[in-house]
């Protein structure tokens, strides 16, 4: 496996520096909370290295932050593969918080995952019902989204660039990234406070 280009991370670094000063400048009702530096993992070359640029990283639509099997390096070597599991125990990058009510986020930790696949390192997202289905159904084809060949590339195009409007898309369907506030200060405005904020500091359209 090959190492996280530094060139990436640090393109990463910038962009929640710039967006941290963003939302402090406009008050979005995001949260950026970081860094969080963690130890490095052989078997998953960059996952360690990018979440140890942000402890949190929360808007309207997700929430991502560590994967709690990596938090330390015993953490990972204790950590075992359900042989049941017909993915292979992805890792959760994160998850989507549409279907959270405000009121409760802070006692429910997400809705559908977005996974991390713990060999190839692809992130993709799959619905909870799928992933159900295919533990039911194992030798069967389940649909899912391919959405980035690594996490490192996932962050820096999908969740902090100009490919966030997809990964909307992926989870919520092809109408979800041009939903628009019907009424309040800014009525006309995209519906997501992270698309706001990735359009305010020129990351995103």
């Amino acid at each position: 496996m090959t190492r996280p280009d530094p060139t990436v991370l640090a393109r990463i670094a910038e962009k929640l520096e710039l967006l941290t000063r963003v939302e402090a400048e406009h008050g979005f009702g995001v949260r950026i909370e970081g860094p969080a530096p963690l130890e490095p993992i052989a078997e998953l070359p960059g996952v360690a290295e990018v979440y140890s640029l942000f402890r949190r990283i929360e808007g309207d639509n997700f929430r991502f932050h560590a994967p709690k099997e990596i938090l330390t390096p015993q953490t990972w070597e204790e950590d075992e593969v359900n042989p049941n599991d017909p993915m292979g125990s992805p890792l959760i990058v994160g998850y989507e918080m549409d279907s959270v009510p405000s009121g409760l986020r802070a006692e429910i930790r997400g809705g559908d995952p977005i996974y991390l696949d713990r060999k190839d390192l692809d992130v993709y997202y799959m619905e909870s019902t799928a992933y159900v289905y295919q533990y039911e159904h194992p030798d069967e084809d389940v649909e899912f989204t391919l959405i980035a060949p690594d996490v490192a590339t996932f962050f820096d195009e999908h969740v902090l660039g100009p490919r966030y409007p997809e990964l909307v898309a992926a989870v919520f369907g092809p109408a979800a990234p041009e939903q628009r506030l019907r009424k309040g200060r800014h009525a006309g405005e995209y519906a997501d406070n992270w698309r706001r904020l990735l359009i305010a500091a020129g990351l995103s359209s």
